[in-house]
């Protein structure tokens, strides 16, 4: 779980399926995402147990801090632990659009992808008139890195799409403007689980019985040594 001051991303559950499948029916949001709003309760379940131990995304419920109403929810996809990057991707419930979650939200998972995964880059797909959308990923830094040409089918035709994104040195220059607004390094959330005190090292030996003519074998720091 990560938290700002107001939202917290924590890792989806089965429970949420409801919620997803909800989204994912939404005309209106789908066909900002060029997918057909159609997917079965029974679908995202099947999807969810073969998709469980996929190390190549992060999915997330975004919640309110303090209720734990579930608002939206932020994908890292496409995860490349080689190359270093991943796709991002946030829908914000109709219900709680326009509160400024879709920004909160969204630096929390660019937080995420960043100094969690230690990724280089995190990029996006946006249509061009997606208004709503592109303040959220100006808000947060991204730029626009090119257009690609009839990518997806949308209302009948084929339209053009950007695509954004943002390197960890960008990342690294705005965080702390970031931080002021959504409070992700607030005093109150830091340290929340103590630092380790500092213990002597403490070395196990295991002695096993010592048969005539043959030397003792001991277990130390978890390695068999012969003396």
């Amino acid at each position: 779980m990560i938290k700002g001051r107001t939202l917290q991303l924590r890792a989806l559950e089965k429970a949420d399926l409801t919620f997803l499948h909800r989204l994912h029916n939404n005309y209106k949001t789908m066909n900002y995402f060029f997918e057909e709003p159609f997917e079965t309760l029974r679908e995202l379940e099947d999807l969810y147990e073969k998709y469980v131990h996929n190390t190549t995304e992060r999915r997330f419920v975004i919640e309110e801090t303090q209720t734990g109403a579930s608002v939206g929810v932020l994908s890292l996809i496409e995860i490349d632990e080689i190359n270093r990057r991943c796709e991002i991707d946030i829908i914000i419930d109709e219900k709680h659009q326009g509160k400024g979650f879709g920004k909160q939200g969204f630096v929390l998972g660019i937080k995420y992808a960043f100094d969690i995964l230690n990724l280089f880059k995190v990029y996006l797909v946006i249509l061009p008139d997606n208004t709503p959308g592109l303040s959220i990923y100006r808000f947060a830094g991204f730029k626009k890195e090119c257009r690609l040409k009839k990518e997806y089918f949308r209302n009948g035709e084929y339209v053009d799409v950007e695509r954004m994104c943002l390197f960890e040195s960008q990342w690294r220059r705005i965080k702390p403007k970031l931080n002021e607004i959504v409070g992700f390094e607030s005093p109150e959330l830091r340290g929340r689980i103590p630092p380790r005190a500092s213990q002597p090292v403490v070395h196990r030996v295991a002695v096993a019985p010592v048969l005539p003519g043959t030397a003792p074998v001991t277990e130390s720091s978890g390695a068999l040594a012969l003396k």
